[in-house]
């Protein structure tokens, strides 16, 4: 596996668990850090463009 693979599947998944973490505190209205959901979707947000991005660059790379 290209060391590109690995980065976009750990932002990814970074991606996938701020989104989870969202809803967490969006639900049961707790404070992490004095965090808003906002901020857990901007980063979502990054780091799923970014992955994606990477794959993307690789699909176009190999052809």
């Amino acid at each position: 596996m290209k060391p590109t693979h690995i980065i976009a599947d750990i932002l990814i998944l970074l991606g996938a668990l701020s989104l989870l973490g969202a809803l967490i505190v969006k639900i049961f209205h707790i404070s992490v850090l004095y965090l808003v959901p906002f901020s857990f979707f901007n980063f979502a947000n990054t780091c799923l463009l970014l992955g994606i991005a990477l794959y993307i660059r690789e699909i176009v790379k190999g052809k």
